[in-house]
Order: structure tokens, then sequence, then C-alpha cells
């Protein structure tokens, strides 16, 4: 039975394990403590030592700690701790202790304590009942006046070293796996940045021959120089569509490359959101004629808001354009205003097809599509890029987007707010104001 001042000992130094926050160090930081409080204690002590194998029995890892700070190297021939078929070894592996009276045949001669050994006690550190280490303590007196007491306490404390052991084993393998997570992160930031120029430049390159292919077809439909057959007229008519859509598609992928990479700029200014509105209609009336939907715009007296005209024209030609694709014919689409002195929201609602309320979290995601049937997407067309680029571009002009919809056949609401020009908005410009990052960095003062 070990004695109350022991158990002391080793609440203290099941303590020390807990706290060391140095993970990594957690056994060389803690072993030269736990010969102090074994020394303290009365024990004869003049090294410790712990000694861990692997599952073939060859050593992987050793700790040495003493008052003279010598090495394992120094002090102890380590290559004899585990010769098959030693009586020794034999216990150890049972999981008893040890007793060696016959040091030289453990400890170098060089090493300047070896006169003062004169028996070592070996005790087995296991997990689960199996070896996984040795305890090895030098002890300054005979192998006969070990007791009982001694062993079992030297036992507790080499469950202490197999906690330890395993809290270290740990915090190493999730540095070494935090580490790995860090390298991959970094490549696949490289990946991403790739993937960015990629899309930038074959969006760049696309887009001028595709814009001069509309042009083309435009005027072979309009301003031919010979007559035009119904069905050559059909042809160029859907080449005209093809291609818009394909533009559409190269500048939505363009933005998106701009947002994430970083190279957009928001420049805002003080204008006015319903005259703005009223040239976006104006601009889509021509599609809303096409599929006989009915345009208006509800204004009000709101004040001005501090924004990016040209890229607040954007979203509103994202929104109507999309109010206007999922309306049928004789439906309405109509945009309000409402302020409260510091945001004016403005809402595009249409009498569409609607959207079921489970999906509404999914608007404004990158690539987000609703409608998965071949019917729907050949007909309505786009991205999936629209809702995402909007909700990117009013968080950037430090606004707010949303979508509401009472469900299928029932329309939807896209509301987003932007804020008021007021005094101390203009003020603070720069708050608002978003620079590309290359350019940033070329501003950046340089340290002399």
């Amino acid at each position: 039975m070990v004695s109350e001042d022991k158990l002391v000992v080793f609440l203290n130094l099941q303590q020390i394990v807990l706290d060391i926050e140095e993970g990594t160090k957690l056994l060389e930081l803690f072993l030269p403590q736990a010969l102090d409080k074994l020394i303290s204690v009365g024990y004869p002590y003049i090294f410790l030592s712990a000694v861990f194998i692997d599952s073939e029995g060859k050593i992987n890892q050793t700790f040495f700690t003493d008052k003279t700070n010598s090495s394992i190297k120094e002090a102890m021939k380590e290559e004899n701790l585990f010769q098959r078929g030693s009586e020794w070894e034999m216990k150890v592996m049972y999981g008893e202790a040890a007793v060696v009276s016959n040091i030289d045949y453990f400890i170098n001669s060089s090493y300047l304590q070896i006169s003062q050994i004169h028996s070592m006690l070996i005790l087995p550190v296991q997990q689960r009942r199996k070896l996984t280490g040795v305890l090895v303590l030098g002890r300054g007196k005979n192998a006969e006046q070990i007791d009982s007491e001694e062993i079992e306490f030297g036992m507790m404390i080499t469950r202490l070293i197999d906690l330890a052991f395993r809290l270290e084993d740990t915090e190493r393998s999730l540095t070494k796996i935090t580490k790995q997570v860090y390298e991959m992160n970094a490549k696949l930031h490289q990946l991403d940045k790739l993937k960015d120029d990629f899309v930038s430049i074959a969006s760049h390159e696309l887009r001028t021959p595709m814009t001069a292919i509309r042009s083309y077809v435009w005027m072979a439909l309009h301003k031919p120089d010979i007559p035009l057959s119904q069905k050559l007229e059909r042809y160029l008519y859907r080449t005209l569509v093809s291609t818009e859509r394909l533009i559409n598609l190269v500048n939505d992928m363009l933005n998106v490359s701009r947002i994430e990479s970083g190279s957009i700029e928001i420049d805002p200014k003080s204008f006015d959101m319903v005259t703005l509105v009223g040239d976006t209609m104006e601009e889509m009336h021509a599609k809303a004629d096409e599929k006989e939907v009915k345009l208006l715009v509800l204004e009000s007296q709101i004040p001005k808001v501090f924004a990016d005209e040209n890229k607040v024209h954007e979203i509103l030609l994202n929104l109507i354009g999309n109010a206007v694709k999922f309306t049928l014919p004789g439906g309405t689409v109509s945009v309000s205003f409402f302020s409260d002195g510091k945001v004016v929201e403005t809402s595009v609602k249409d009498s569409g097809v609607g959207i079921i309320k489970d999906d509404l979290n999914k608007l404004f995601s990158k690539f987000s599509r609703l409608d998965n049937s071949y019917v729907s997407i050949s007909t309505s067309g786009g991205t999936g890029l629209g809702l995402y680029i909007s909700r990117s571009l009013v968080k950037l002009m430090h606004g707010t987007i949303r979508a509401n919809s009472e469900g299928t056949g029932k329309g939807s609401t896209f509301t987003f707010s932007l804020p008021v020009a007021t005094k101390e908005v203009i003020e603070n410009a720069n708050i608002y104001k978003v620079m590309p990052r290359s350019l940033v960095k070329e501003l950046e003062p340089v340290a002399i």
C-alpha cells in the first residue's frame, strides 16, 4: 500500500502532466520533475529513463534525465535494453517489475555517475496490457533494499508516463496534420488563383470574337443585302440568341473571377435610385414586350443612395431580367422603394412561377439553379451566377439582399438595400470605396 505522502506526490505529478502546455515536449519537460519528486520522497534514484518500443519490439523513442544533464547515449548501453529472452525482459513482458543488479551490462563505464548506481528498477509501461516501453530507474542502493511500496509507486508513475506519451503523440499527430492542412490549403489557394487567372484570360479572349459574331449576325438579320428566306432568318435568330447567352456566360464568369480574386473596384457616388431603375426598365422593355410581360415602376420620394451606380445597374439588370424570365405572358414585374432614412430598399416583384420555401436559401449560391429539367433550362437559359454576383456586389457596397416567395405559382420578391447618401456617409466615403488588391499593394508604403 502506498503511503499518503506518496499519493500526494502522485497527484502533483498528474497535475504537472495536465498543466504542461507545450504538448510536443511533454515528456522532455515532465521527466526531470518526476525525478525530483521521487528523490524528494526518499527514493535513491540517480537517473530516470523512459524507453518506448514499436510493435516489433524495436526502440523508437528514448528519454533520459539526471542531475548532470547527461544523454542516454552517455549513460546507457541502449542496444542491450531489449535482448530477447533475458530474465528481466520476460518479467517486464508479463507486466511485472524487474530489479537488475548487474548494472555493467546496461551502464556505460564512462558515465560519470556510474559509481553511485548499485541497481536498476525496470518497470513496464503498458497500454491496454500491451507493452509499449519501460521506465528505467538507476538506484543508489542495492537490489535487496527495494520494497513492495517502491515497486507499486513506480508502477503508478509508469501510468503517468504512458499518459504523457499518448498526449505528446496526439499533439505531434495534430501538429503534423495541421501542417499538412496548411500546406494543402496553400496549394488550393494557388490552384484557385490559377483557375481565376485562366477564367479571366479565357473570358477576355472569348468575349471579343463573340461580340464580333453577335454584331455580324445582327447585321445579317436587320440589314441584309439580299432577301432572307424564312428558314435562314430563323437560323440567324437562333444564332444571335445563342451568341448573346454565351456572351452573358462569359461576362458572368469574368465578374465572378474579379469578385473572388479581389480585382473588382467599387467607386461609390451619390445618385437617384428611382431614375436608375427607370432607365434600366427602358432597357428591359424589348425583352418584356417579347414575353408580353408588363413592367411597372412604383415611384416614391426617397433619398439618394451612396453606391457604385454601374454595379447597381448590373444588379438591377440581373433581378429584373430574372423576374421577366420567370414570369408567364400576361404577368407583371414591378419595382418599388422604401427608406427609413439610413438605407434605401429596392424591391423587384414579379407574378411569376414563385419559389418553394426550401429553395430560398439556395438562391444566392454560386451556380445555383432551382430548375433541373431540360425544358426549363433550355427556356430560361442563365448560368446560375447572376444572384451570386448580385449578392457579392451588394455586400461590397455595404448593403443586404434577400428573397421572398409565398410558394409555387405565387411570384417572388427580391429586395436589396443600400446606404443613404447622408452627410456622414459622404464624409467617410473611403469606408465605402473598394480598390483592387493589386492596386492596394502598389499604394502600400514601403518600409525603409
